[in-house]
């Protein structure tokens, strides 16, 4: 009968180990997603130098297709002649996405790729500050 005790003892010690190991790691697992989804983009650091590689050669001062400027946050949210093209917290309802995504822009040169779409979308879907 004591042998049957200690078995189980352990057993149940062993258990609660793995338990403890278990709930030990889901909980550094959602710390790091909160650090990685706490981490705003950057305009000035990640969004102006896609712009400024991308859509300058037609969207700046010296050439602003359209009235739109794409060189300066100032000229990214002012929009063009027809109105805004970033709306702030809607990539899904802002211009710039629409015609980087449907290969419309830029017209001339590789379309932009998937990565630098997806960090424009993320920068619009956290509000387009300038930061």
């Amino acid at each position: 009968m004591l042998l049957r005790a200690d078995v189980f003892s352990a057993l149940a010690v062993t258990v609660g180990f793995g338990l403890t190991i278990h709930a030990g790691a889901d909980v550094r697992s959602a710390s790091s997603s909160d650090e990685t989804s706490s981490h705003a983009v950057s305009f000035a650091d990640q969004i102006a130098p896609i712009l400024e590689a991308r859509c300058s050669e037609c969207h700046s001062a010296e050439s602003s297709e359209l009235g739109l400027r794409l060189d300066s946050y100032e000229g990214v949210m002012a929009g063009s002649d027809y109105g805004t093209v970033v709306e702030a917290g809607d990539p899904d309802g802002s211009l710039l996405i629409e015609m980087i995504e449907s290969g419309d822009m830029p017209e001339d040169g590789d379309p932009v790729p998937a990565d630098e779409i997806e960090l424009i979308r993320t920068w619009i879907a956290e509000g387009a500050e300038n930061n």
